[in-house]
């Protein structure tokens, strides 16, 4: 078999720039990742992903060197599962395509075409005309008994395109005066724009009353705000009254990037898996990372523990491991990023058929059971300290939405409202003990 390779320079923001730190190839199934040898021996490397860090450094510049890790490396056309993290699902992958003339599945070209606004602090794009790709790159696919021809031609990322994790219908948007622009002549957007669907109108409404009782809690929320559509510029006509637009945590004031990345990503899960192998692991898990690595371990436990209980009170039972991240100031060490995607998925159940929300029904039964010593066990098992305190506080997180919530529900849509109350009057067992 002989085709094409092609290539894309892989970069990662940091305080210090936008520095290279590898490449992206394609040779027919298989995708790998490379990194530059300046980022594979720097003890200091800013951190990419702490599922591509490993115990020590010599182990770890033994994994970003290997030739097969599947975390570098797949041969059936799809990224490894870090990569996989970054791109689109749903309306939005399929519009991403649209715009990059290619198929749904193509993941190569689906990152070349975001490869300007991506999440966090990595950009890719194709190799700039003055660089020559390093031997040790192309050699690899060489090694592995490939007939590897002349680097192919690779597009630049389509102007404003963007790669937004999730299925929801969203936009990446800058803010421009008074007006939120889709259209950003290449720039990455600092606002996630999420709008409503013919199913759930009220989608809006039903998650900014999620931030308004995340915020009520005192918990670490992005800056989330309803703007009419009148207000936005979009590249299609909506239908809908209001949008939600989410200020990105990963973009600071000036426009710079901060890099993040999804607990899927940290433990190595591919979006398939978003859902993880089972709430007491995923959570201990979660837990367990942020003891160990996180530069603020106690205060981003803590804030777990309370985010935890508030999304079981809350309804929220679409809280997989897409939807809680870690974030790198400091290029380097994580810390538990802020709240986001707080919608009571349960006041969708009502009046639809019992198969619809099948994986969310499940969750829910299982965190409507959840009793405080079930709670105590996770804390135990994660090994993280003062697991006494850490279920005192998440108690009193209990006790504090039964008094503040009802006050702020009287403006949620009824269903919503309907959904919450029957959960602090006891619809959950926490809420009871």
């Amino acid at each position: 078999m002989t085709t094409e390779i092609r290539y894309l320079r892989l970069y990662l923001h940091t305080p210090a720039g936008k520095q290279p730190i590898g490449y992206l190839s394609q040779y027919g199934d298989i995708l790998r990742v490379s990194f530059e040898q300046s980022y594979i021996s720097n003890p200091g490397r800013p951190t990419l992903s702490l599922s591509y860090q490993a115990r020590t450094n010599a182990a770890t510049v033994e994994l970003l060197s290997a030739a097969r890790d599947v975390r570098l490396v797949r041969n059936d056309g799809k990224w490894p599962s870090y990569f996989q993290n970054l791109l689109p699902e749903g309306h939005n992958r399929e519009r991403l395509a649209s715009q990059r003339g290619c198929r749904s599945d193509d993941e190569f070209e689906l990152l070349a075409a975001a490869g300007h606004d991506l999440m966090g602090g990595i950009e890719v794009e194709p190799m700039p005309p003055d660089e020559d790709i390093p031997d040790a790159v192309r050699n690899w696919h060489t090694t592995m008994g490939l007939d590897v021809l002349e680097p192919g031609f690779v597009e630049f990322p389509v102007e404003d395109a963007a790669a937004l994790p999730g299925v929801v219908t969203k936009f990446s948007a800058i803010h421009d005066g008074r007006r939120y622009v889709v259209k950003r002549h290449g720039a990455a957007g600092s606002y996630i724009l999420k709008l409503p669907s013919t199913r759930h109108p009220d989608l809006v409404a039903n998650e900014y009353m999620g931030y308004q009782l995340c915020q009520a809690l005192g918990l670490h929320c992005a800056q989330a705000t309803v703007i009419s559509r009148d207000e936005a510029e979009l590249p299609e006509v909506v239908q809908f009254d209001n949008i939600l637009a989410v200020k990105r945590f990963d973009r600071r004031e000036d426009g710079t990037r901060i890099h993040m990345e999804e607990f899927t990503q940290v433990l190595g899960y591919e979006p398939r898996h978003k859902y993880g192998k089972g709430l007491h692991k995923d959570y201990s898990d979660v837990l367990r990372v942020l003891n160990e690595f996180s530069g603020n371990s106690a205060l981003d436990v803590q804030e777990f523990v309370r985010r935890f209980v508030t999304f079981i009170l809350m309804g929220n039972t679409d809280a997989h491991l897409k939807n809680w991240a870690l974030t790198y100031p400091d290029g380097v060490t994580p810390q538990l990023s802020p709240l986001y995607d707080p919608v009571c998925v349960t006041s969708f159940f009502a009046g639809v058929p019992e198969a619809d929300y099948a994986i969310n029904r499940k969750i829910d039964a299982t965190v409507r059971a959840l009793t405080w010593s079930d709670l105590d066990a996770l804390l135990i098992e994660s090994a993280v300290p003062r697991a006494s305190r850490l279920l005192q506080l998440a108690r009193q997180t209990v006790k504090q939405a039964q008094a503040e919530w009802p006050a702020l529900l009287e403006a949620a849509p009824e269903s919503v409202r309907l959904a919450i109350t029957e959960r602090l009057k006891g619809g959950v067992v926490i809420a009871n003990e």
